[in-house]
């Protein structure tokens, strides 16, 4: 056989082959392999950073809201303590006052009241908290005295207090003639010469600074001393309880500090040491409960009822959602007296427990005669807001208005903090006719508006604001954040997850191509080396 066998061509195009395919194999699987690792660790990196930061989002509310209300329970340490019990704010009383034009021909029954509203008087106070006491059931007592200082810049341009004279009803002498409208005859007699030896009429004029703050009363002084149940005061003054010093005059508050349960913060436990009033019908109207307006309970929705307790209101006052609002950037909601406050019992079944002999009855009005030493005293938003038209249409004068008269708390829902408030109440006597007194003869009933004032907190200062966003808008800030972190983990692990499947997808297309071309490699081998031995077969020599 010759030096070049043709034995030998099958077998070394078969091995350069299989050599080709091992090299295509070697160099791309590896990277491939290399490149899948580094995804998978990612994906995985991924998948861990993903869940502690979901699970940072899922647990960051409760968690805040832990630590919120653990920050504003009330203690004798707490820095909230020293904010509520010196808050770093300037209320404002506004009183305008109706001056009674036609004094003579209303008590003669031949004219309706015309009246002309005159203020605003503005007074800024200054609250101090008095007698603090804790008490081991959660709650903590304590006293309001409310300091009134004249400013004359924000009162009305020529409104001086001292100086500027009001014509209104002389509440004493009205009040005196009602008192003895069932009285003996030798009772009332008495009384007809007492008011004509003193020479009263049933009007007054007065200062404004005297009307609100008290003047000396000689009636009052003749009470304690012939009747059995006097007036426990001397002098006589629209306000003369707000402006006291004396500390039986203050009533004492007792207040859920929220130890124990933070959601009862700001809730009136009882008032002078009672959980009940004594002058309504029933123990729902008496309860003492709700806030004294200051501030209210954390955490506030829109669908709650609030209530506003008020001890010279003579009850709580519910209060609902109304719209939200912003306070320099500071959220909150406001909340207004419920529709059925004022309301009688004809329209809302449910204030009968307010009715009784004697009250005034209608939309509008709260005869607080009851509780207030029995004067004929009725409360009403300012002009007759949203009252039965029968009682505007006896005034002459009256232009109600929802914006100007309106009743309303600004809170700031997290904390509960009060923002700012108009707290506007009407003050009227219920004038009737009594034949027994010449003075109130001819006079046609009448419910006569005296003032009406507001009461509130125009908005807090830079430094609260500042402390309160601490609480109600950083926390939103940063969950926003972590929101925004997971999302673009959330945006990597997706994108990596398809780059994954590509990677797979195209592994398994190199594979198959792979395959494709092992098997078609074969064939040509196996295809080669048939045709190869077929050759050799023809080329063998011939043996004879």
């Amino acid at each position: 056989m010759s030096s070049y066998s043709p034995e030998l061509i099958p077998e070394c195009k078969e091995t350069q082959l299989i050599r080709f395919q091992s090299r295509v194999v070697g160099l791309t699987t590896p990277a491939r392999r290399h490149s899948m690792k580094i995804i998978n660790l990612c994906l995985l990196i991924s998948c861990i950073f993903s869940g502690l930061v979901g699970l940072a989002y899922l647990g960051f509310d409760p968690v805040v809201r832990s630590l919120i209300l653990k920050k504003l329970v009330l203690s004798n340490t707490s820095d909230t303590f020293h904010i509520w019990e010196d808050p770093p704010i300037s209320p404002h009383l506004k009183v305008y006052f109706f001056n009674l034009t036609n004094p003579d021909e209303v008590f003669n029954g031949i004219d309706k009241p015309r009246l002309i509203e005159v203020g605003p008087y503005t007074y800024k106070q200054k609250w101090l908290k008095q007698n603090i006491t804790w008490h081991d059931n959660g709650t903590i007592s304590y006293k309001t005295r409310k300091i009134f200082t004249f400013i004359r810049s924000e009162s009305c341009p020529t409104c001086d207090d001292e100086f500027d004279n009001v014509t209104t009803l002389n509440v004493p002498a009205i009040s005196a003639y009602y008192q003895s409208r069932n009285a003996p005859f030798y009772t009332t007699w008495s009384l007809s010469g007492v008011v004509w030896g003193l020479g009263y009429k049933p009007w007054v004029t007065q200062t404004v600074h005297d009307l609100l703050w008290g003047y000396d009363e000689p009636l009052f002084k003749l009470a304690q001393t012939f009747l059995n149940d006097p007036p426990p005061f001397d002098k006589f003054g629209l306000f003369l309880l707000k402006n006291s010093s004396k500390e039986s005059d203050l009533g004492m508050y007792s207040m859920y500090t929220g130890e124990g349960d933070p959601y009862t913060l700001s809730n009136i436990q009882s008032f002078n040491g009672n959980q009940k009033l004594k002058f309504w019908n029933s123990s729902d109207c008496n309860r003492v409960h709700g806030s004294d307006g200051a501030s209210f309970n954390p955490y506030i929705k829109k669908g709650d009822t609030l209530w506003f307790f008020n001890d010279q209101l003579c009850r709580a006052l519910p209060m609902v959602y109304d719209r939200s609002i912003s306070q320099e950037g500071l959220p909150g909601l406001r909340f207004v007296p419920r529709k059925d406050v004022f309301m009688s019992e004809k329209s809302y079944p449910e204030n009968s427990c307010f009715a009784g002999p004697n009250r005034e009855t209608g939309d509008g009005v709260f005869d607080v005669t009851v509780c207030q030493f029995d004067t004929p005293i009725v409360l009403s938003w300012p002009h007759f807001l949203n009252a039965e038209e029968k009682y505007s249409k006896a005034i002459d004068g009256l232009k109600p208005d929802p914006k100007k008269h309106g009743f309303w708390f600004d809170i700031q829902e997290v904390t509960g903090t009060t923002l700012s408030a108009k707290a506007r109440i009407q003050i009227n006597m219920n004038v009737k006719k009594l034949k027994n007194f010449s003075s109130l003869s001819k006079i046609n009933d009448t419910v006569i508006p005296i003032l009406w004032f507001e009461e509130g907190i125009d908005e807090l200062g830079t430094d609260l604001i500042n402390v309160l966003k601490q609480a109600a808008i950083d926390p939103l800030v940063w969950r926003q954040y972590i929101l925004y972190i997971l999302i673009g983990l959330l945006s990597t692990l997706t994108l990596l997850s398809m780059v994954a499947v590509a990677k797979v997808l195209a592994n398994r297309a190199s594979v198959a191509k792979v395959e494709r071309v092992r098997e078609q490699v074969e064939n040509i081998i196996h295809g080669q080396i048939a045709g190869n031995d077929s050759s050799a077969q023809l080329t063998q020599p011939m043996l004879g």
